[in-house]
């Protein structure tokens, strides 16, 4: 029995130490796209695989040889901004009484408080959604603990990259 116990406190003092290297945050947080440094808020959704970007349109074009996107994004001050990236590829995402869409990804470096990643991004027509970005599993793990009864718990501290 003592030896089980040993194990356990072990195992428990093992997971806490792992938790106090996360940062965490709420549900919904303000984003910093960098390097343009344009703020929206952002849906954490552990529950989606991948983040996703509400774009008002895109078009693909030849830069040097690579396909590159241009695409816009409002805000909600309802500022407008142009971003241009290279096109990592397409994903199909799967939707619920719907058929599959397919998505264009890009790369995009993503501040969060004082933390800043690369992470892929969809982008998509997000109508109907309140929130323009959704912060999805793949850019939180190993980095982020979600407190879902907070809002808000940080703003960005990024300035350059």
């Amino acid at each position: 029995m003592r030896y089980l116990s040993a194990v356990l406190l072990f195992f428990c003092l093992q997971a806490q130490a792992e938790t106090t290297d996360k940062t965490i945050i709420g549900w919904i947080e303000t984003v910093r796209i960098m390097p343009e440094k344009f703020e929206l808020t952002a849906k954490i959704d552990s529950g989606a695989d991948n983040s996703s970007l509400d774009v008002i349109s895109w078009k693909t074009y030849s830069h040097q040889d690579e396909e590159w996107i241009r695409f816009d994004v409002i805000n909600n001050n309802e500022d407008t901004i142009t971003f241009e990236r290279p096109l990592e590829g397409y994903t199909l995402i799967k939707r619920k009484r719907a058929e599959p869409v397919e998505r264009p990804v890009v790369s995009m470096k993503l501040c969060i408080g004082n933390h800043i990643y690369l992470a892929p991004v969809n982008l998509a027509e997000r109508k109907g959604f309140k929130y323009r970005m959704l912060i999805g599993r793949s850019f939180l793990k190993g980095r982020f603990l979600v407190d879902s009864a907070v809002k808000q718990s940080t703003l960005p501290q990024c300035n350059s990259l």
